[in-house]
């Protein structure tokens, strides 16, 4: 009788203490803050439309987080190539009959689900190349320029070309910045950086003069010298009289002007940093940037006691993904950088990331629970 009752119990606790709770805490304790930072944004409705969205693409991201979870990390690697297959015939598929909007063509519409393919590419990028850079690790590999630069190339560069031809530029640069994370984690040395920092500028350059569209460089121009353009600048300056009004301790939940009277635009989506940074003042930003910071930290001491190289790239892929988007957010509403339209992770309003980012916890968790149960 007593085995029959301790045994659930011992089952129950072992899945327990599998689960990484830092984790869990972390990615949780921004989406509570982002629901009711929506929330405000919406005018206090928790029975809005906007703010019913993001709790069922949480809940939807949830129960597939679990899923993803509870399959052996190991699976994934058998899996990598055909599941960037998947990704990129999805990128490649907006080519041909994505659904545009606002003059972009980024989305599909499948059945009864419309999704951002260039969304999940990201996660699906980090699969493939940390499949591929585990393989190059192999001792019997030998190491070519081929190798260790062309092909993980080619595996970011043509996804990031269909992307930026959607067009979507900032996307496409998110892209190369995950990939450049982890192969600056795992294969560049110094002197390999600095070639491909400086290629990079010399790139920007030839872009500019002969490939960026005309938006995109009068968001550069409008970001050098926002006051000369005061039409098109209405963005960042609302954005910045909001941080500005948060003051130290901020003006309170539902309480700020700029959010209020709807002057923020894109308040739940581009800008929603801005409502936060007006209700929640200093301490509230610093409280939530600690959270993102906290993640993309716990995110490398899981790579650092990862299992194998595989498990390690997945890591700091995932941490790369988390560390980008909330540094070029944010750094956008405090004019660090142009407007680039990059979501701040389960704070701005949309399925496509929330999902994506919940997939991305999923596999963190994963490669923790073979961590220890090893």
């Amino acid at each position: 009788m007593n085995q029959l009752i301790t045994g659930p119990q011992t089952w129950w606790t072992k899945i327990w203490r599998s689960v990484d709770w830092v984790v869990i805490t972390l990615a949780f304790g921004i989406a509570t803050l982002a629901l009711i930072n929506l929330n405000s944004a919406e005018g206090g409705d928790w029975s809005g439309p906007l703010v019913q969205d993001q709790l069922r693409f949480i809940g939807i991201g949830t129960v597939l987080m679990i899923g993803v979870a509870a399959i052996d990390y190991r699976v994934y690697y058998r899996m990598a190539y055909p599941v960037y297959a998947v990704g990129f015939g999805f990128v490649l598929l907006v080519t041909v009959v994505g659904t545009t909007t606002n003059n972009a063509t980024r989305w599909l519409d499948l059945a009864f689900v419309r999704f951002q393919p260039s969304e999940l590419m990201k996660l699906v990028l980090v699969i493939g190349l940390a499949r591929y850079l585990h393989t190059l690790a192999r001792k019997d590999t030998r190491r070519t320029l081929v190798g260790t630069l062309v092909i993980p190339g080619l595996l970011v560069l043509v996804p990031a070309f269909l992307v930026i031809k959607q067009p979507d530029l900032s996307t496409g640069i998110m892209l190369l910045l995950i990939a450049i994370s982890v192969l600056a984690v795992t294969e560049f040395d110094l002197k390999t950086l600095l070639a491909l920092l400086a290629s990079g500028v010399v790139s920007f350059m030839v872009a500019w003069s002969f490939f960026l569209q005309g938006y995109q460089t009068k968001r550069i121009d409008v970001w050098l010298d926002p006051e000369s353009h005061p039409d098109k600048a209405y963005q960042i300056i609302q954005a910045r009289t909001a941080v500005g009004n948060g003051g130290f301790f901020g003006r309170g939940v539902g309480q700020g002007t700029q959010n209020v009277l709807n002057f923020v635009p894109y308040k739940v989506s581009d800008f929603s940093f801005a409502v936060y940074a007006e209700e929640w003042g200093f301490v509230g930003s610093a409280m939530l940037l600690a959270l993102y910071f906290a993640l993309v930290t716990w995110s490398i001491n899981l790579a650092s006691q990862a299992r194998d190289r595989f498990a390690a790239c997945l890591c700091i892929g995932i941490g790369a993904m988390f560390l980008w988007h909330a540094v070029l957010n944010v750094g956008v509403v405090l004019e660090f950088f142009p407007n680039t339209g990059l979501p701040l992770p389960f704070f701005s309003h949309g399925g496509s990331n929330v999902i994506t980012m919940m997939l991305a916890l999923g596999i963190l968790l994963s490669v923790s629970r073979s961590r220890k149960w090893r």
